[in-house]
């Protein structure tokens, strides 16, 4: 976006250390030297472009993936600033299926690194599998440090059995910085001793803390249930079986979208849409091209649309999820898009108007949180099958997920699941 609005002489980055990033560093230093060479179509190729320059061609492609699943996945939030609460014990089974992508991912990692030649053994642990074990071992300590208070506030004699688990993962953190320190003799001593595990504040505490856990002397036995397995959601019987296109449906009182699955798209007046890849949280993400098209406040202006069956009428909020941006038009009303649900007026929605400037509080939550979730209200006057309209205003907007609630959207850091028919299974 800087390079196509002029911006072409001098780009500035924050890299703070340039070990550990080797990788989004020449990410950028690359992508400076040639704008043109690297774009939304084969970004996902860079990846294996400079696993191959590091460890040669023969385990370039599989060494590439898992990078790439790793950019994707830890952008989710910083490692500092997670904790027990980030991902939701309660609902949609968050927390679990985060801490299984990251076992899986580093699963991955340990079987190319048993295979590597020793010669490349201390590059790819630094370069690679460092950082996927240590987040892995991360992300299982808050899990189980979240399960220890949950069985405690139970009365659960299992708590103990977390903390202990939750205990051992915060030394093993230690233990994988100290392989890190003695690789090469030595030689990168210190780089990974920065607080990481009870952060506060910029570099505070300057030491990690071991988060509170919860010990019981005796108490109940923790009951178990297996979980039925949930009914088909009535909406589905409305779904035709000869519909086309990508659809979807109510789940548990709402209805959950990744931006990349539109059902169909309109272009108009030259601007396009495409997809931006493992942008999203969950997924990737959705903008317009050239990202120099002028604002748009009337028709005819793009738009996506996304069918999807109800069960349920009354009260729709629409949840949009973006990835966070500044208001760089230093427009009064910010970025600007429009939304609508059937033939309901578009209602238009500001962005980011409450940033006013770069440090404010609201765009420190924004950049914690990787996200910026806008909200619209519809109603729905009948069942089955409606179409969500997402308009373009403003370019440079980028839309990861929408989420319709029709009152059963539970807190979560992600969002829910997507809902969308498998035609395969219908």
């Amino acid at each position: 976006m800087a390079w196509r609005h002029g911006v072409d002489r001098i780009w500035i980055v924050n890299v703070g250390d340039i070990k550990p990033m080797e990788l989004p560093t020449s990410f950028f230093l690359d992508y400076a030297w040639n704008p043109d060479k690297w774009n939304e179509d084969n970004l996902r190729s860079y990846y294996t472009t400079w696993a191959e320059k590091q460890f040669g061609a023969k385990d370039s492609k599989e060494i590439g993936d898992v990078l790439r699943q790793y950019a994707q996945i830890s952008a989710r939030r910083k490692p500092e600033l997670l904790d027990q609460k980030t991902y939701s014990l309660q609902y949609y089974n968050e927390a679990d299926r985060v801490l299984k992508e990251w076992q899986d991912l580093y699963a991955k990692a340990e079987k190319i690194n048993s295979a590597l030649p020793a010669d490349f053994r201390d590059a790819y642990f630094q370069l690679v599998l460092h950082p996927i074990k240590a987040l892995a071992n991360l992300h299982e300590m808050y899990l189980n440090i979240a399960y220890n208070h949950a069985h405690a506030k139970d009365s659960s004699l299992s708590a103990n059995t977390y903390a202990d688990a939750a205990e051992q993962l915060y030394l093993k953190d230690s233990l994988i910085s100290l392989a890190y320190h003695q690789i090469a003799g030595g030689k990168w001593n210190h780089m990974m001793s920065q607080t990481h595990i009870g952060y506060t504040y910029w570099q505070q505490p300057p030491f990690n803390k071991m988060p509170e856990v919860v010990r019981l002397q005796d108490g109940l036995a923790f009951d178990t249930t297996t979980a039925l397995p949930s009914p088909a959601p009535p909406s589905l019987q409305l779904v035709p079986k000869t519909v086309t296109g990508n659809v979807f449906y109510e789940k548990d009182s709402l209805v959950s979208i990744e931006a990349e699955n539109w059902t169909r798209s309109v272009n108009a007046a030259g601007i396009k849409w495409k997809v931006i890849p493992d942008i999203g949280k969950t997924g990737s993400g959705i903008t317009t091209f050239p990202v120099t098209a002028a604002t748009r406040l009337s028709a005819p202006s793009p738009r996506v649309e996304y069918d999807f069956y109800t069960s349920s009428t009354g009260h729709a909020v629409v949840n949009l999820y973006f990835s966070p941006t500044l208001n760089f038009h230093n427009e009064v009303e910010g970025l600007q898009v429009a939304v609508s649900i059937d033939d309901s007026e578009p209602q238009v929605i500001s962005l980011n108007k409450e940033d006013k400037n770069s440090i404010s509080g609201i765009w420190n939550t924004w950049v914690a949180n990787n996200i910026i979730i806008k909200k619209a209200s519809f109603p729905l006057q009948k069942t089955g099958r409606h179409t969500l309209k997402y308009w373009m205003i403003s370019p440079g907007v980028v839309l990861q997920k929408i989420v319709v609630d029709l009152g059963g959207l539970k807190p979560s850091y992600l969002g829910p699941q997507e809902t969308i028919l498998d035609k395969n299974k219908k």
